[in-house]
């Protein structure tokens, strides 16, 4: 696929992708304040929305997001703490702690952090580019393919986790039932013929590799001069972990304090 089908960062070097994604991580990392977390994923989000996938990464990311919320909502109900007005779910009084619930907030944040950057470069960019830029950091070329293959494949399986879940609804197969081995059972037709399809697809995967001579041929990485647009995503991607790096050595979250919030 040619660099104008992926949008606007298809011209992007891969490695200043790459860079861009660990700049995010450390980000995502450092940062602990709700806000903090928001005005990285605003810089996410405008990276995709100026390379044209914005609406593409957000289709991606609403099938990651219900999992995302559900291990933040497992925090907020778990994590003890001062307990908040308790709400009716089902006839019940859930009860979640206020710490809880801040650090399952936390929890979603850094998550859509880490997944969002990794879906726009996944999208915005051809295989062979990110593998080599990968090959850049000394990873092997076996290793390279491994992690390109694997990020190429995780929107694969949501998809199809979704069209083998509605096919199972379709007949009339119950995917909650009573009791923790009744779900147990009711996952099972889901992830049995999910499970045989990454099989064979890894299968076919393999041997056109290996028909196509894939193990003795040796790539050596090529890379044009960067351009203004490469400029740029560097000249962000520093800018962020520059901020990160000062927070660090200033003991505060900067952007919370720029922002006249402060810390917790």
């Amino acid at each position: 696929m040619i660099a104008a089908d992926r949008g606007r960062l298809g011209g992007v070097d891969a490695r200043v992708k790459l860079l861009w994604v660990l700049a995010t991580l450390v980000a995502g990392l450092v940062f602990v304040e709700i806000v903090s977390l928001l005005v990285v994923l605003a810089s996410i989000a405008l990276v995709a929305a100026v390379g044209g996938v914005l609406g593409e990464t957000l289709r991606r990311l609403r099938g990651l997001g219900l999992l995302i919320i559900t291990i933040g909502l497992i925090f907020g109900l778990t994590v003890p703490g001062d307990p908040l007005p308790a709400f009716p779910v089902g006839g019940l009084d859930v009860v979640v702690s206020q710490q809880g619930l801040l650090l399952g907030l936390v929890s979603i944040l850094r998550m859509f952090v880490f997944a969002a950057p990794l879906l726009v470069v996944v999208m915005t960019t051809n295989n062979s580019d990110l593998i080599q830029a990968l090959m850049v950091a000394r990873l092997p070329l076996e290793y390279a393919l491994m992690i390109v293959l694997a990020l190429n494949f995780v929107p694969l399986y949501l998809a199809e986790l979704g069209r083998i879940a509605d096919a199972q609804r379709a007949r009339a197969h119950a995917l909650v039932e009573q009791g923790l081995l009744g779900r147990l059972r009711g996952l099972v037709p889901i992830f049995v013929p999910l499970t045989l399809n990454a099989i064979d697809r890894a299968d076919t995967v393999g041997k056109v590799l290996e028909i196509r001579g894939f193990a003795r041929r040796r790539f050596r990485p090529d890379f044009e001069p960067l351009s203004g647009g490469s400029w740029a995503l560097l000249a962000a991607a520093l800018a962020l972990v520059a901020v990160a790096a000062a927070s660090i050595l200033a003991g505060h979250d900067l952007i919370a304090a720029a922002l006249g919030l402060g810390a917790r």
